[in-house]
């Protein structure tokens, strides 16, 4: 079971827990973690998850689930009072490589088992992130992340502006001890700049 929100341009949101066929989702980084949410200004937000494409949904670089475990962390420094929207900057993440056999699987309860292994992309968001809640349980969050680092960062057709995205919930009964919420969301292929050309301009490249 897994939670998604649905309506993505609309005001609204709903977080549900349904089987979800996911074979013609396009490329990204699907994730399934819990948070650490602050309840003061300065406090910082931590979320552990991991990557759960494994051959159901296609990642945007080609990864190896068969024989790595995949992490993905998210750290965001809270920057207003409000319930909702909810904005943390600066807010950091990073994709972590560690392999199964002889490796360290994630843990909750071992906050190092997230962030061992190799650094295969890392970043930072641009702008901020932003969490909103709908109810006392449920809400959605959002953001823009820009990779700037990390052993596969050569491998993305461009760096910058990843749609990044999910829901959360309280209402679950799965969530670690330590933790507040469960945060189930992806991270999109981001678009891939072009440049404009008019018909004549075109004809004009075979020309040459």
């Amino acid at each position: 079971m897994r939670l998604k929100v649905l309506a993505a341009t609309m005001a609204l949101a709903v977080l549900i827990a349904a089987p979800v066929t996911r074979a013609a989702d396009p490329p990204n980084f699907d994730f399934n973690g819990y948070a650490i949410v602050p309840t003061t200004v300065g406090g910082i937000l931590t979320m552990r998850s991991v990557l759960t494409n494994n051959g159901v949904v296609p990642t945007p670089i080609l990864l190896d689930f068969a024989n790595n475990q995949y992490t993905l962390v998210v750290i965001g420094t809270l920057t207003n009072a409000a319930l909702t929207p909810q904005y943390y900057s600066p807010a950091t993440i990073e994709i972590w490589e560690d392999p199964i056999a002889g490796g360290t699987p994630a843990n909750y309860a071992n906050a190092a088992t997230f962030t061992d292994g190799t650094l295969i992309l890392s970043g930072a968001f641009d702008g901020n992130l932003t969490r909103n809640r709908f109810t006392s349980t449920v809400g959605s969050f959002i953001g823009k992340v820009d990779f700037s680092g990390g052993t596969r960062l050569g491998d993305l057709a461009t760096p910058q502006d990843w749609p990044f995205g999910g829901g959360w919930s309280r209402a679950v009964s799965t969530i670690p001890s330590g933790y507040n919420e469960q945060w189930d969301g992806k991270i999109d292929l981001a678009p891939v700049a072009v440049d404009e050309k008019t018909w004549g301009g075109v004809k004009e490249i075979f020309k040459k």
